[in-house]
Protein backbone atom coordinates (compact mmCIF):
# COMPACT_ATOMS: atom_id res chain seq x y z
CA UNK A 1 0.00 0.00 0.00
CA UNK A 2 1.12 3.40 -0.42
CA UNK A 3 2.33 5.38 2.57
CA UNK A 4 2.78 8.44 3.16
CA UNK A 5 4.22 10.05 6.95
CA UNK A 6 3.94 12.76 8.35
CA UNK A 7 7.74 14.26 9.43
CA UNK A 8 9.27 17.15 11.76
CA UNK A 9 9.58 20.37 10.37
CA UNK A 10 6.09 20.32 8.92
CA UNK A 11 7.56 17.91 5.70
CA UNK A 12 5.69 15.00 4.18
CA UNK A 13 7.59 11.08 3.40
CA UNK A 14 6.48 10.02 0.13
CA UNK A 15 8.01 7.08 -1.11
CA UNK A 16 11.45 8.03 0.57
CA UNK A 17 10.99 11.33 -1.25
CA UNK A 18 10.64 14.48 1.30
CA UNK A 19 8.67 17.67 0.03
CA UNK A 20 7.66 20.39 1.74
CA UNK A 21 3.70 20.16 2.83
CA UNK A 22 2.70 23.33 1.57
CA UNK A 23 4.09 22.40 -1.91
CA UNK A 24 2.23 19.17 -3.34
CA UNK A 25 -0.84 21.18 -4.82
CA UNK A 26 -1.89 17.64 -6.63
CA UNK A 27 -1.13 14.03 -6.65
CA UNK A 28 -2.50 13.22 -10.03
CA UNK A 29 -3.64 8.99 -10.23
CA UNK A 30 -4.25 8.17 -14.02
CA UNK A 31 -5.29 5.21 -14.52
CA UNK A 32 -5.70 3.62 -17.73
CA UNK A 33 -6.35 0.18 -19.34
CA UNK A 34 -3.06 -1.46 -18.42
CA UNK A 35 -1.17 1.60 -16.43
CA UNK A 36 -1.27 3.49 -12.77
CA UNK A 37 0.89 6.24 -12.37
CA UNK A 38 0.88 8.79 -9.59
CA UNK A 39 3.48 11.70 -9.99
CA UNK A 40 3.35 15.20 -8.28
CA UNK A 41 4.16 18.60 -8.12
CA UNK A 42 5.52 21.04 -5.95
CA UNK A 43 3.93 24.28 -5.50
CA UNK A 44 5.17 27.37 -7.52
CA UNK A 45 6.23 29.89 -5.53
CA UNK A 46 8.70 32.33 -6.71
CA UNK A 47 9.54 33.53 -11.21
CA UNK A 48 12.87 34.22 -9.94
CA UNK A 49 14.17 30.97 -9.55
CA UNK A 50 12.26 28.43 -12.28
CA UNK A 51 14.75 25.87 -11.92
CA UNK A 52 14.19 25.76 -8.20
CA UNK A 53 10.23 26.08 -8.12
CA UNK A 54 8.88 22.63 -9.59
CA UNK A 55 10.20 18.82 -9.86
CA UNK A 56 8.53 15.78 -11.28
CA UNK A 57 9.35 12.42 -10.93
CA UNK A 58 7.64 9.40 -11.87
CA UNK A 59 6.82 6.43 -8.92
CA UNK A 60 7.02 2.52 -8.84
CA UNK A 61 3.57 1.74 -7.42
CA UNK A 62 3.96 -1.70 -5.69
CA UNK A 63 2.78 -4.40 -7.38
CA UNK A 64 1.36 -2.29 -10.10
CA UNK A 65 4.14 -1.68 -12.38
CA UNK A 66 6.08 1.14 -13.77
CA UNK A 67 5.24 4.07 -15.27
CA UNK A 68 7.89 3.20 -18.60
CA UNK A 69 5.90 -0.03 -18.46
CA UNK A 70 3.20 1.58 -20.39
CA UNK A 71 1.66 -0.57 -23.18
CA UNK A 72 -0.69 1.42 -26.13
CA UNK A 73 -0.04 4.29 -28.67
CA UNK A 74 2.40 7.11 -27.49
CA UNK A 75 1.35 10.54 -26.96
CA UNK A 76 1.97 13.86 -24.66
CA UNK A 77 -0.57 14.69 -22.88
CA UNK A 78 -1.17 18.43 -21.16
CA UNK A 79 -1.97 17.65 -17.31
CA UNK A 80 -2.76 21.02 -16.34
CA UNK A 81 -4.09 23.71 -16.10
CA UNK A 82 -6.57 22.61 -18.90
CA UNK A 83 -6.60 17.81 -18.75
CA UNK A 84 -6.56 16.35 -21.90
CA UNK A 85 -6.65 19.63 -24.36
CA UNK A 86 -4.36 21.24 -27.11
CA UNK A 87 -5.47 24.89 -25.80
CA UNK A 88 -3.75 26.15 -23.07
CA UNK A 89 -5.57 28.83 -20.86
CA UNK A 90 -3.47 31.80 -19.46
CA UNK A 91 -4.19 35.20 -18.83
CA UNK A 92 -1.62 37.98 -19.07
CA UNK A 93 -0.02 39.29 -15.33
CA UNK A 94 -0.96 35.49 -13.96
CA UNK A 95 0.95 32.70 -13.08
CA UNK A 96 0.90 30.10 -15.71
CA UNK A 97 1.82 26.54 -14.56
CA UNK A 98 1.95 24.30 -17.65
CA UNK A 99 2.39 20.75 -16.77
CA UNK A 100 2.44 17.69 -19.62
CA UNK A 101 3.72 13.70 -19.89
CA UNK A 102 4.50 11.47 -22.58
CA UNK A 103 2.48 8.15 -22.37
CA UNK A 104 2.88 4.88 -24.12
CA UNK A 105 6.60 5.37 -25.02
CA UNK A 106 9.13 2.23 -24.61
CA UNK A 107 11.72 4.42 -23.17
CA UNK A 108 11.70 6.98 -20.24
CA UNK A 109 11.96 10.73 -21.79
CA UNK A 110 15.81 11.62 -21.58
CA UNK A 111 15.44 15.23 -22.40
CA UNK A 112 13.02 17.90 -23.69
CA UNK A 113 12.60 20.78 -26.08
CA UNK A 114 9.96 23.37 -27.36
CA UNK A 115 9.75 24.14 -30.63
CA UNK A 116 8.59 27.75 -31.23
CA UNK A 117 7.86 30.82 -29.54
CA UNK A 118 6.86 30.70 -25.76
CA UNK A 119 4.65 34.13 -24.75
CA UNK A 120 7.05 36.34 -22.86
CA UNK A 121 7.50 35.62 -19.06
CA UNK A 122 7.17 31.90 -19.76
CA UNK A 123 10.02 29.78 -19.28
CA UNK A 124 10.33 26.28 -20.18
CA UNK A 125 11.71 23.86 -17.15
CA UNK A 126 13.82 21.32 -19.60
CA UNK A 127 13.51 18.71 -17.18
CA UNK A 128 15.80 15.49 -18.35
CA UNK A 129 15.07 11.74 -17.22
CA UNK A 130 11.69 12.57 -16.58
CA UNK A 131 8.38 11.80 -18.41
CA UNK A 132 6.58 14.75 -17.19
CA UNK A 133 8.13 18.56 -18.57
CA UNK A 134 6.45 21.90 -18.07
CA UNK A 135 6.44 25.58 -18.75
CA UNK A 136 6.30 28.09 -15.99
CA UNK A 137 5.85 31.32 -15.86
CA UNK A 138 3.57 35.24 -15.90
CA UNK A 139 3.02 35.56 -19.43
CA UNK A 140 3.08 39.59 -19.94
CA UNK A 141 1.76 39.81 -23.60
CA UNK A 142 -2.04 38.67 -24.71
CA UNK A 143 -2.43 36.69 -27.88
CA UNK A 144 -2.02 33.24 -29.02
CA UNK A 145 0.97 31.66 -29.42
CA UNK A 146 1.42 27.86 -31.49
CA UNK A 147 4.51 25.72 -29.52
CA UNK A 148 5.62 21.95 -30.02
CA UNK A 149 7.03 19.99 -27.20
CA UNK A 150 9.32 17.59 -27.95
CA UNK A 151 10.49 14.60 -25.68
CA UNK A 152 13.32 12.83 -26.56
CA UNK A 153 14.87 9.15 -25.83
CA UNK A 154 18.42 10.26 -25.56
CA UNK A 155 19.55 12.94 -23.61
CA UNK A 156 20.58 16.85 -25.10
CA UNK A 157 17.94 16.42 -27.05
CA UNK A 158 18.88 13.53 -29.34
CA UNK A 159 17.44 9.99 -30.50
CA UNK A 160 14.08 9.35 -31.27
CA UNK A 161 11.57 11.77 -30.28
CA UNK A 162 7.51 12.56 -30.13
CA UNK A 163 5.90 15.82 -30.15
CA UNK A 164 2.67 17.47 -29.50
CA UNK A 165 1.61 20.95 -30.94
CA UNK A 166 0.03 23.22 -27.89
CA UNK A 167 -1.41 26.76 -28.59
CA UNK A 168 -1.40 28.55 -25.39
CA UNK A 169 -3.95 31.31 -25.03
CA UNK A 170 -2.93 34.55 -23.26
CA UNK A 171 -6.15 36.69 -22.72
CA UNK A 172 -5.69 40.53 -21.34
CA UNK A 173 -5.53 41.04 -17.79
CA UNK A 174 -8.07 43.80 -18.36
CA UNK A 175 -11.82 43.79 -19.85
CA UNK A 176 -12.62 45.70 -23.09
CA UNK A 177 -13.96 49.03 -22.21
CA UNK A 178 -17.78 49.88 -22.09
CA UNK A 179 -19.59 52.37 -24.07
CA UNK A 180 -22.71 53.81 -21.25
CA UNK A 181 -23.65 56.59 -23.23
CA UNK A 182 -23.19 59.08 -26.59
CA UNK A 183 -22.66 60.71 -29.00
CA UNK A 184 -26.12 61.60 -29.73
CA UNK A 185 -27.79 62.93 -32.59
CA UNK A 186 -28.36 66.81 -32.82
CA UNK A 187 -30.11 69.68 -34.76
CA UNK A 188 -28.00 72.28 -35.00
CA UNK A 189 -27.71 75.74 -37.38
CA UNK A 190 -24.86 76.49 -39.22
CA UNK A 191 -23.41 79.63 -37.36
CA UNK A 192 -22.98 77.59 -34.04
CA UNK A 193 -20.35 75.19 -33.09
CA UNK A 194 -21.38 72.23 -31.13
CA UNK A 195 -19.49 69.38 -28.79
CA UNK A 196 -19.90 65.57 -29.16
CA UNK A 197 -19.24 63.56 -25.62
CA UNK A 198 -19.18 59.87 -24.91
CA UNK A 199 -18.96 58.45 -21.69
CA UNK A 200 -17.15 55.29 -21.59
CA UNK A 201 -15.62 52.71 -18.49
CA UNK A 202 -12.39 50.91 -18.32
CA UNK A 203 -8.75 50.71 -17.93
CA UNK A 204 -6.01 53.49 -19.69
CA UNK A 205 -8.85 53.88 -22.33
CA UNK A 206 -8.14 55.60 -25.69
CA UNK A 207 -10.34 57.68 -28.00
CA UNK A 208 -10.58 58.17 -32.02
CA UNK A 209 -13.05 60.05 -33.53
CA UNK A 210 -14.40 59.02 -37.08
CA UNK A 211 -16.75 60.85 -39.76
CA UNK A 212 -18.98 59.00 -41.28
CA UNK A 213 -20.95 55.69 -40.56
CA UNK A 214 -19.85 53.74 -37.31
CA UNK A 215 -17.75 50.78 -38.10
CA UNK A 216 -16.42 52.66 -41.12
CA UNK A 217 -12.53 54.07 -40.25
CA UNK A 218 -12.01 55.67 -43.52
CA UNK A 219 -12.05 59.02 -42.44
CA UNK A 220 -10.45 59.64 -38.98
CA UNK A 221 -10.62 63.55 -37.50
CA UNK A 222 -7.20 64.38 -37.08
CA UNK A 223 -5.97 65.38 -33.32
CA UNK A 224 -9.73 64.05 -32.27
CA UNK A 225 -8.43 61.43 -29.56
CA UNK A 226 -10.59 63.03 -26.39
CA UNK A 227 -13.74 61.82 -24.88
CA UNK A 228 -15.15 65.20 -26.12
CA UNK A 229 -15.55 66.51 -29.75
CA UNK A 230 -16.06 70.17 -31.07
CA UNK A 231 -17.76 69.91 -34.17
CA UNK A 232 -18.77 72.91 -36.51
CA UNK A 233 -20.40 75.29 -37.72
CA UNK A 234 -21.50 72.97 -40.43
CA UNK A 235 -23.22 73.93 -43.66
CA UNK A 236 -24.54 70.39 -44.46
CA UNK A 237 -25.59 67.02 -42.48
CA UNK A 238 -22.84 64.69 -40.93
CA UNK A 239 -22.25 61.59 -39.01
CA UNK A 240 -20.04 60.76 -36.58
CA UNK A 241 -18.85 58.22 -34.30
CA UNK A 242 -16.15 57.53 -31.66
CA UNK A 243 -14.30 54.33 -31.40
CA UNK A 244 -13.15 53.43 -27.60
CA UNK A 245 -9.95 50.85 -27.09
CA UNK A 246 -7.46 49.73 -24.51
CA UNK A 247 -5.32 46.75 -24.13
CA UNK A 248 -8.08 44.71 -23.80
CA UNK A 249 -10.16 45.12 -26.92
CA UNK A 250 -12.03 48.15 -28.76
CA UNK A 251 -15.71 49.23 -28.85
CA UNK A 252 -17.20 51.45 -31.53
CA UNK A 253 -19.93 53.79 -30.67
CA UNK A 254 -23.41 54.34 -31.99
CA UNK A 255 -23.57 57.14 -35.23
CA UNK A 256 -24.54 60.70 -34.16
CA UNK A 257 -26.61 61.91 -37.19
CA UNK A 258 -25.95 65.86 -37.17
CA UNK A 259 -28.67 67.57 -38.87
CA UNK A 260 -27.97 71.21 -39.86
CA UNK A 261 -31.13 73.17 -39.95
CA UNK A 262 -31.03 77.14 -40.11
CA UNK A 263 -33.59 79.65 -39.55
CA UNK A 264 -34.05 83.45 -39.19
CA UNK A 265 -31.57 83.97 -36.27
CA UNK A 266 -28.56 81.91 -37.62
CA UNK A 267 -29.27 83.93 -41.09
CA UNK A 268 -29.02 87.26 -38.83
CA UNK A 269 -26.00 86.18 -37.06
CA UNK A 270 -24.33 85.85 -40.52
CA UNK A 271 -26.02 89.24 -42.32
CA UNK A 272 -25.75 91.33 -39.53
CA UNK A 273 -22.68 90.07 -37.04
CA UNK A 274 -22.86 87.98 -33.50
CA UNK A 275 -21.08 90.27 -31.36
CA UNK A 276 -23.52 90.72 -30.04
CA UNK A 277 -26.88 90.85 -33.03
CA UNK A 278 -27.52 94.30 -32.86
CA UNK A 279 -31.50 93.95 -32.02
CA UNK A 280 -32.23 97.43 -33.71
CA UNK A 281 -31.60 96.44 -37.07
CA UNK A 282 -31.67 92.39 -37.10
CA UNK A 283 -34.81 92.48 -35.48
CA UNK A 284 -37.14 90.72 -38.07
CA UNK A 285 -39.56 93.96 -38.29
CA UNK A 286 -36.88 96.38 -39.40
CA UNK A 287 -35.74 97.42 -42.20
CA UNK A 288 -31.98 98.93 -42.42
CA UNK A 289 -31.69 99.27 -45.97
CA UNK A 290 -34.93 101.16 -46.35
CA UNK A 291 -36.01 99.52 -49.29
CA UNK A 292 -40.02 99.03 -47.95
CA UNK A 293 -38.84 95.11 -47.25
CA UNK A 294 -39.08 94.28 -43.78
CA UNK A 295 -35.60 91.58 -42.39
CA UNK A 296 -37.95 88.94 -42.78
CA UNK A 297 -38.94 89.34 -45.96
CA UNK A 298 -35.60 89.69 -47.37
CA UNK A 299 -34.74 86.63 -45.53
CA UNK A 300 -37.86 85.05 -47.15
CA UNK A 301 -37.44 85.95 -50.40
CA UNK A 302 -33.49 85.98 -50.74
CA UNK A 303 -32.72 89.31 -50.77
CA UNK A 304 -29.88 91.50 -48.81
CA UNK A 305 -31.07 93.29 -45.89
CA UNK A 306 -28.11 95.94 -46.02
CA UNK A 307 -28.41 96.83 -50.15
CA UNK A 308 -31.90 97.99 -51.54
CA UNK A 309 -33.68 94.75 -53.59
CA UNK A 310 -35.22 95.74 -56.72
CA UNK A 311 -37.13 93.04 -58.53
CA UNK A 312 -36.03 92.91 -62.00
CA UNK A 313 -36.79 89.18 -62.57
CA UNK A 314 -40.73 89.63 -62.16
CA UNK A 315 -42.79 90.60 -64.91
CA UNK A 316 -46.68 90.64 -66.45
CA UNK A 317 -47.09 91.59 -69.53
CA UNK A 318 -49.65 91.06 -72.73
CA UNK A 319 -48.70 89.15 -75.39
CA UNK A 320 -51.62 88.73 -78.50
CA UNK A 321 -54.78 87.58 -76.05
CA UNK A 322 -52.73 86.51 -73.26
CA UNK A 323 -51.95 87.95 -70.26
CA UNK A 324 -48.05 86.51 -69.39
CA UNK A 325 -46.93 86.71 -65.58
CA UNK A 326 -43.33 85.38 -64.73
CA UNK A 327 -40.50 85.75 -62.35
CA UNK A 328 -37.27 83.85 -61.68
CA UNK A 329 -37.19 81.35 -58.22
CA UNK A 330 -34.58 81.82 -55.69
CA UNK A 331 -33.06 78.45 -54.47
CA UNK A 332 -32.55 79.00 -50.59
CA UNK A 333 -28.67 78.35 -50.64
CA UNK A 334 -25.90 79.87 -49.00
CA UNK A 335 -25.04 81.81 -45.42
CA UNK A 336 -28.13 81.06 -42.97
CA UNK A 337 -30.20 78.44 -45.54
CA UNK A 338 -28.63 75.28 -44.62
CA UNK A 339 -31.12 72.17 -44.41
CA UNK A 340 -34.05 74.73 -45.76
CA UNK A 341 -35.95 75.13 -48.83
CA UNK A 342 -37.85 77.47 -50.72
CA UNK A 343 -41.35 77.23 -51.81
CA UNK A 344 -43.56 79.33 -54.20
CA UNK A 345 -47.16 79.24 -54.89
CA UNK A 346 -49.19 81.33 -57.08
CA UNK A 347 -52.84 82.57 -56.56
CA UNK A 348 -55.42 84.51 -57.76
CA UNK A 349 -58.76 86.16 -56.92
CA UNK A 350 -61.54 87.70 -58.83
CA UNK A 351 -61.77 90.73 -56.00
CA UNK A 352 -59.12 90.18 -53.80
CA UNK A 353 -61.03 90.04 -50.29
CA UNK A 354 -59.63 87.99 -47.99
CA UNK A 355 -61.03 84.50 -48.57
CA UNK A 356 -61.45 84.47 -52.22
CA UNK A 357 -57.60 83.92 -53.25
CA UNK A 358 -57.56 80.26 -54.71
CA UNK A 359 -54.22 78.39 -55.97
CA UNK A 360 -53.68 78.51 -59.49
CA UNK A 361 -53.72 74.81 -60.55
CA UNK A 362 -49.98 73.73 -61.10
CA UNK A 363 -48.75 76.29 -59.10
CA UNK A 364 -48.47 75.78 -56.11
CA UNK A 365 -45.17 74.12 -53.57
CA UNK A 366 -42.81 75.10 -56.25
CA UNK A 367 -39.32 74.50 -55.26
CA UNK A 368 -37.12 77.26 -56.16
CA UNK A 369 -34.12 76.13 -58.04
CA UNK A 370 -33.38 79.16 -59.82
CA UNK A 371 -35.65 78.32 -62.45
CA UNK A 372 -38.41 80.82 -64.71
CA UNK A 373 -41.99 80.48 -63.98
CA UNK A 374 -44.54 81.63 -66.88
CA UNK A 375 -47.99 81.41 -65.72
CA UNK A 376 -50.10 82.42 -69.10
CA UNK A 377 -54.03 83.35 -69.01
CA UNK A 378 -56.58 84.06 -71.79
CA UNK A 379 -57.30 87.75 -71.42
CA UNK A 380 -60.91 87.29 -72.26
CA UNK A 381 -61.41 85.35 -68.97
CA UNK A 382 -62.15 88.28 -67.32
CA UNK A 383 -60.36 90.78 -64.40
CA UNK A 384 -58.07 88.44 -62.15
CA UNK A 385 -55.53 89.58 -59.73
CA UNK A 386 -52.62 87.26 -59.28
CA UNK A 387 -50.49 86.94 -55.95
CA UNK A 388 -47.12 85.14 -55.22
CA UNK A 389 -46.81 83.56 -51.33
CA UNK A 390 -43.11 82.67 -50.90
CA UNK A 391 -41.96 80.58 -47.71
CA UNK A 392 -39.14 79.01 -46.77
CA UNK A 393 -39.04 75.05 -44.62
CA UNK A 394 -37.13 72.12 -43.81
CA UNK A 395 -36.13 70.51 -47.11
CA UNK A 396 -38.68 67.91 -47.70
Amino acid sequence: MMQIKMLKNNKIKFYGKQLPKAGITSLILNKGAASHFITYESQFISSAAITQIIKWSSVTVASLGTYDAVSGATQITQIAPSSGSSTVPAKAGELLNLVYQITGAPHRARSWAVIGELPEGLNHLNSTNSNTDGITGIPTRPGNYRISVRAYKNSNNSGYNYTKTFTIEVAPDEEPPVISSGPESLTITSVKKTTLNVSASGNEIKYQWYQGISGNVSTPIAGATNQALEIGPLLADSNYWVQVSNGAGTVDSKTAAIKVLDNYTSWAEKKFGSNPINAEISDPAMDPDGDGLTNEFEYTIGSSPLEQSLDQDTSIRIEQSEIKLSFMTEPAKGEGYAGLERVYTVEESNDISKDSWKTVPEYQNIIGNGQEIIISKSINTGKKYYRLKVHIRKKS
